[in-house]
């Protein structure tokens, strides 16, 4: 009986957390549920929340910023944080953040925090438990 229950209990582990796909490679992902162009930024300095680390213009120029439209879907991590030892070695306070901006506003601005829509903060934990997906509405 005890075989079975850990048998069990690992079949389940398996299927929890951010769940690998060939073209994912354990990546978060955002799924943009806004009429709008957005425009996705990582931020790893928790519990600085402010946007100090990215400027107007270098959101503009970046080319690899995440532009994401409406409906689409689109990795937007290149570290594999929903690995546990990626997540250790490039999350420093336990913390994500997230940061969406207006597409269209993000032109017209001269401070990134005015083109800010929503700031999001997760941990290892809740990142698993969303599947690696963040759904922006």
């Amino acid at each position: 009986m005890n075989k079975f229950l850990l048998s069990s209990f690992i079949f389940l582990l398996s299927f929890w957390g951010c769940k690998p796909t060939p073209a994912s490679n354990d990546n978060v992902k955002i799924e943009n549920k806004l009429s709008k162009n957005i425009v996705c930024i990582l931020g790893y300095n928790y519990p600085d929340l402010t946007l100090n680390f990215t400027s107007t213009k270098f959101l503009l120029a970046n080319t690899n910023r995440f532009e994401i439209s409406p409906g689409q879907t689109k990795d937007i991590d290149t570290l594999g944080l929903c690995q546990k030892n990626a997540w250790d070695k490039n999350i420093k306070k336990s913390m994500l953040m997230v940061f969406i901006f207006d597409s269209g506003k993000l032109a017209s601005v001269n401070k990134p925090e005015d083109a800010l829509i929503e700031r999001y903060y997760y941990t290892y934990v809740q990142l698993q438990k969303i599947n690696g997906v963040i759904v922006v509405e």
